[in-house]
């Protein structure tokens, strides 16, 4: 929602969970970056289904993000 546009309304789109979408790719791999920082250990248990495929998130560069993930694990320094 707009607050400057009294017209616009709030709009909540499902997702469904074990997925990555474009903002949840973009807090995983912004995690990872932030856990190195800090000197922590990052551990991952997969158990997630992929990204999603849909033309929406397509359009809204999922693969992009997603990529950010694995960059972000591969300049890891700790373990």
């Amino acid at each position: 929602a707009d607050p400057a546009n009294s017209e616009s309304s709030e709009s909540v789109l499902p997702q469904a969970g074990k997925v990555w979408y474009p903002d949840s790719a973009y807090k995983t791999a912004q995690s990872i970056r932030d856990f190195d920082k800090e000197g922590l250990p990052v551990m991952i248990f997969a158990n997630w289904r992929g990204f999603s495929g849909g033309s929406r998130d397509m359009a809204m560069e999922v693969l992009k993000f997603g990529s950010m993930i694995v960059d972000a694990l591969r300049e890891c320094t700790n373990p």
